[in-house]
């Protein structure tokens, strides 16, 4: 069964750089262990971030192991920054496809867009040239501290055996040789002493020029390093000043057209404000007027209604006067025949008949009252 892919940054687990050395990965372990043992941490996920620590630590601490995560931690790497950055260029990419009448807007957050998915490839290829340098300078370094360790031994090994020589052919061995009666070695013995002894000066001039190579190879890889991480970093810088000048323009683009739209806004308000306000004027002087016609008109056929009670009182007043002038001629016109009558039947002359003209004063016209009436003269109704 093929083994799961890898896909956590152990050296972020770790909490240590990708270069750090074994000791430093032992402690940085010893110390997130403590912290993150399930027994003192309370958190829900205490089992699986110690479980992660300890796979990570499994890897780095092995030296086979480590070197194949090493091979593919720039994509796992790259998954983090990869996800900002995609998330950046879709904030850019959503503006530039937002309408609006900001065109020069919209190519400046495209550029601004171009340029951030430029870094990113900038940075993800740089990461692999990292790695390969890392990877490289790690397998000189341990190649040379192999080497140094092995020139080392072979040093020590020449140096005993120069001093073993050296004390053979001292004044103190010869004078000491007949008391401890040490025992001479044959010739051929001798030889295959100095051979090994050639071999080994051999050996260690070939480890020596191998370390000196080694170490040349060393610098030239740490040179050509911190020139692509200059270059690197300088392209970078380059393209984050781009951004910023270009990120500056934008907001005062932006800046200057919500201002325009403000201004327009409040101008569209005060042109509504002043519509209004002619218009509330046209109201009010409509119902002003409307107003002054309905108490005009009230005014009118209140003096109407008071011409007309006016008139109707004078007419009642007239009737009055007129009934009271009517009854009044009755009652006395009643008194007066009546005193002719008396007189008329008290006069000698009653006996005769007489035949008098009356005129009627009235000339057969007197005022109409409702009701049965009497001409006050002549009697007739």
């Amino acid at each position: 069964m093929a083994p799961s892919a890898i896909t956590e940054d152990y050296y972020q687990i770790l909490e240590v750089d990708p270069t750090a050395e074994l000791a430093l990965i032992v402690r940085s372990y010893k110390r997130l262990a403590l912290k993150l043992h399930p027994d003192r941490n309370p958190k829900r996920d205490a089992t699986e971030a110690f479980q992660r620590l300890s796979k990570a630590y499994e890897t780095l601490s092995n030296e086979d192991e480590r070197r194949r995560y090493d091979l593919i931690y720039p994509s796992i790497k790259g998954k983090t920054a990869e996800s900002s950055q995609h998330t950046t260029e879709q904030q850019y990419s959503n503006f530039a496809r937002s309408p609006g009448p900001l065109s020069e807007a919209t190519r400046v957050a495209a550029k601004v867009a171009a340029i951030h998915k430029s870094k990113h490839e900038r940075a993800t290829k740089w990461r692999v040239m990292n790695m390969t340098f890392e990877s490289s300078i790690f397998e000189l370094k341990r190649v040379i501290r192999r080497l140094e360790q092995e020139i080392k031994d072979l040093e020590s090994i020449l140096e005993a055996e120069a001093a073993d020589e050296a004390y053979k052919n001292s004044w103190s061995a010869w004078l000491l040789a007949p008391i401890y009666k040490t025992a001479e070695d044959t010739e051929e013995e001798k030889d295959r002493k100095d051979r090994e002894r050639q071999e080994r000066r051999i050996e260690k001039d070939m480890k020596e020029r191998r370390l000196y190579h080694q170490k040349a190879a060393l610098a030239t890889v740490e040179t050509s390093m911190r020139t692509s991480k200059n270059e690197f970093d300088t392209a970078d810088s380059r393209d984050d000043v781009e951004i910023q000048v270009l990120e500056k323009a934008l907001q005062a683009r932006m800046h200057r057209f919500r201002r325009e739209r403000e201004n327009a806004g409040r101008e569209k308000l005060r042109q509504q404000q002043q519509e209004q306000w002619g218009e509330s004027q046209r109201e009010a002087a409509e119902a002003a007027r409307r107003q002054r016609e309905h108490r005009e008109k009230w005014l009118r056929q209140a003096a109407e209604a008071a011409r007309q009670q006016q008139a109707a009182m004078r007419t009642a007043q007239g009737l009055r006067e007129e009934e009271y002038n009517i009854r009044w001629r009755r009652n006395n016109g009643e008194g007066k025949k009546r005193q002719q009558q008396s007189a008329i039947s008290t006069s000698p002359q009653a006996s005769r008949p007489q035949t008098h003209t009356t005129s009627c004063q009235h000339d057969g016209w007197w005022p109409k009252i409702q009701g049965h009436a009497e001409c006050p003269r002549c009697n007739e109704s």
